[in-house]
């Protein structure tokens, strides 16, 4: 059983192997079977019919099948594999085909039989409408009025009784039929467009002179549903007539020209300047122009009609050029009409031209940029006091400009006082060769100015771990030294670094544009306070200290003054006396073209200061003023804190020197309040105040309006006098006891206020 079993596997895979050759089979068939059957019947479809050879299919195709039994189905096969089925509708048609172009497509296929069938076999392809534009086998874009030209649709894959248009649009709109040659160019065939217009039978007589575009259009419904159309192609139509034009009819000396010359095709002319000049030359092998072309030359209208010269002027003035006709004298037996006409055009020639652009004055020893433009030419060479150095030497013109950065040293800007610059366009000669002869193109001049220095402090005074900021210009330097020296010269703590002593050295780069620099720097907490020199330095225009020949300022120290170390040992004896005049003597010395500028800086232990602060009554705000050496922008914290109450602290900053908080009182009571401002470094300045709360005022206030009604009323007892009365005859009456003076309560009562209100009086003052 186990042998049965193998044999039946072994012809399984027999019947699978002819199964699969049979399908390769078939596919190669398909690739070389040629494409019949499929057509186009100037309708919405193309028609497929049940037939062996392949039929072509285009993407974007409606499809018709005719002869088939039921509905049918499409199989895509890749590499015998079905990897698609599209099904056709009821009427079996298919719209819009919408196929991958890779692998065989089979109509109605069974692949399950042994060889596979089908009814039809496709070939789908993407639709192809190219277009070219031609007189004769020459692609044109511009022709001469009457030129027959060729509509070259070769390559195009649609069937040959699809419907297109040959959509023409000019300067009086789409051309639909030519009356003047009786052309058609809408609703025709593709066997049509082809036989009519692809052989150099497309007539132009009679258009309209200026431009056109050509394309092709699928008509779809009369295109099996094809919707799709050619590139546009472009075409210029020019007069019939002789004509020349110029790009441009002004320009310089040895600047090229084009010119264009249309005409009738085949017909001989004769070009050159009139008169003729040795001025004038015609650039040989240059677009059209011919190789023998000198200052004159004969041509040949071509299939397009037109013709391209290049021409070039060695000298200034007014020219002429002219082109004529010269034949052929007949034309198919008729004497040609058209000999001897021409035409003209006149081109003004200006001297070529070099403008600078450059400013007015350089520092020696600064970049400058070496720029401007020029009227003609490809290079510009520019001497400067009539020698050309190779950063100089034949810069590349770029849009008609020019432009070089150099150092002012480096080509022989190096004495103060004006220097000349002249420039020369294409003048072919190289550095250190003599200058040309003829008279400069371009010429300038640069007013060359001496290096200066400049240097400032951002504070006279410094506080112990505060910055501090060296600004100023260096014109003709890149960089400039800052030199620190102690109090005690160079044996004195380092100013700048921490646990060092001597001279502390710090670089600051200047600006290439306005020539500034700025340096900050942070005085070390060790620092000795007292007045420190500051020197800011600079080499100069050659770059070397003094006469040393030494571009290390510690080097050159080393070399003069056997100085080795400006932190060490060999300088800590030196006072800042002896320094100052060891700086003077290297910078100052014969020869020397360096500069410095000495400036002073104090270094304080830092300190805060109040001004004493006055009493206030809320809710007028308390403001409180202060001094500091800590630099500007440094923080103070202002505080007001009575035994009971304290106000919001205030955070301010430090500015020249000095600092202002304000504090709201609204809610303050009234009390003895102390005032501190602290820096955070243990620096800390106290003052007191009195601020009298909203409370007691009122409390005040009511008193003192007491005090003034009860003085009031004792003024009122005091002026009114008693009336004496005058006695009255009358029985003697029995004796009482006689009352006391009245109003003495009232007294006492006034006194008790008076009594408070002094109190109060006293407590104010």
């Amino acid at each position: 059983m186990k042998r049965k079993k193998m044999k039946t596997r072994s012809k399984g895979k027999e019947i699978i192997g002819i199964a699969m050759a049979a399908i390769m089979v078939v596919s190669v068939l398909a690739a070389t079977v040629p494409m019949v059957g499929a057509e186009s019947r100037t309708d919405n479809f193309n028609y497929i019919l049940k037939q062996p050879a392949a039929q072509k299919v285009l993407i974007g195709q409606n499809l018709q099948f005719e002869g088939f039994d039921g509905t049918v189905t499409i199989s895509r096969l890749v590499s015998g594999d079905v990897e698609n089925v599209y099904q056709a509708d009821a009427k079996n048609q298919i719209y819009n085909v919408n196929w991958p172009t890779s692998g065989a497509y089979y109509v109605n296929y069974a692949g399950n039989v042994i060889p596979a069938t089908s009814e039809a076999q496709l070939s789908v392809e993407d639709s192809n409408m190219p277009l070219k534009l031609k007189v004769g086998t020459k692609v044109v874009s511009t022709i001469a009025l009457g030129t027959s030209l060729t509509i070259d649709t070769g390559g195009m894959n649609l069937f040959p009784d699809d419907q297109v248009d040959l959509v023409v649009i000019g300067p009086d709109g789409q051309m639909k039929y030519d009356e003047e040659n009786k052309q058609e160019f809408t609703d025709i065939t593709v066997a049509d467009l082809v036989k009519s217009y692809g052989d150099n039978n497309l007539e132009t007589k009679g258009w309209t002179i200026g431009a056109y575009t050509f394309k092709v259009k699928t008509d779809d419904a009369q295109a099996c549903g094809l919707v799709d159309e050619s590139v546009v192609k472009p075409l210029v139509i020019l007069k019939g007539e002789i004509a020349i034009e110029a790009d441009t009819t002004t320009t310089v000396e040895l600047d090229t020209v084009k010119l264009i010359v249309t005409g009738v095709a085949g017909d001989g002319i004769y070009v050159a300047a009139s008169p003729l000049s040795d001025d004038v030359t015609f650039k040989a092998g240059i677009d059209d122009t011919p190789m023998d072309a000198t200052n004159q030359f004969n041509d040949t209208i071509d299939a397009d009609g037109t013709r391209k010269y290049a021409v070039e002027f060695s000298d200034t003035g007014s020219y002429t050029i002219k082109v004529t006709v010269t034949g052929p004298a007949n034309i198919g037996g008729i004497e040609n009409p058209r000999v001897g006409d021409s035409d003209t055009v006149d081109i003004t020639v200006l001297e070529k031209e070099v403008v600078f652009d450059l400013p007015s004055t350089v520092v020696i020893g600064d970049k400058v940029t070496i720029k401007g433009t020029a009227t003609s030419g490809t290079y510009v060479s520019v001497y400067v006091d009539d020698v050309l150095y190779k950063k100089l030497e034949n810069m590349v013109l770029v849009d008609g400009e020019f432009s070089q950065e150099v150092t002012t040293t480096n080509v022989g800007m190096n004495v103060p006082g004006s220097v000349r610059l002249k420039a020369w366009i294409d003048c072919k000669t190289v550095a250190g060769e003599e200058r040309p002869t003829r008279s400069p193109d371009g010429e300038d001049a640069i007013l060359l100015t001496t290096p200066s220095l400049t240097a400032e402090l951002s504070a006279d005074a410094v506080a112990l771990e505060d910055d501090f900021t060296v600004f100023g210009t260096a014109q003709g330097a890149t960089e400039v030294t800052i030199m620190s020296v102690p109090p005690k010269g160079g044996g004195g703590k380092s100013l700048l670094d921490k646990g060092e002593t001597g001279l502390s050295l710090r670089k600051a780069s200047v600006s290439t544009t306005d020539y500034t620099y700025s340096k900050k720097m942070t005085v070390q907490e060790d620092a000795t306070t007292g007045y420190y020199d500051e020197y800011v330095l600079t080499p100069g225009m050659d770059g070397y200290w003094g006469m040393t020949g030494e571009q290390d300022i510690t080097v050159a120290f080393d070399k003069k003054y056997g100085i080795k170390d400006l932190s060490g040992p060999s300088i800590a004896t030196k006072t800042q006396t002896e320094i100052q005049d060891i700086l003077e003597d290297m910078i100052y010395a014969p020869g020397s073209d360096d500069l410095m500028v000495k400036l002073r800086l104090k270094a304080e232990t830092p300190f805060v200061w109040l001004h004493p602060v006055a009493d206030v009554n809320a809710p007028a705000p308390l403001v409180v003023g202060g001094e500091s050496n800590r630099k500007d922008g440094y923080t103070i914290v202002v505080t007001c804190i009575s035994p009971t109450t304290e106000l919001p602290p205030q955070t301010v900053q430090v500015e020249n020197a000095t600092f202002r908080a304000t504090f709201d009182t609204t809610d303050a009571v009234t009390a003895k309040y102390t005032v501190k401002a602290d820096d955070g470094d243990g620096h800390v300045a106290e003052e007191e105040t009195v601020i009298t709360g909203t409370g007691v005022q009122k409390i005040e206030e009511g008193v003192e309006k007491a005090v003034e009604a009860i003085e009031e009323v004792i003024e009122e007892i005091t002026a009114t006098p008693v009336p004496t009365p005058k006695p009255t005859p009358v029985p003697a009456p029995t004796p009482e006891p006689t009352p006391e003076p009245p109003g003495f309560e009232a007294i006492f009562a006034i006194a008790g206020l008076l009594a408070v209100a002094y109190l109060v009086h006293r407590r104010k003052h």
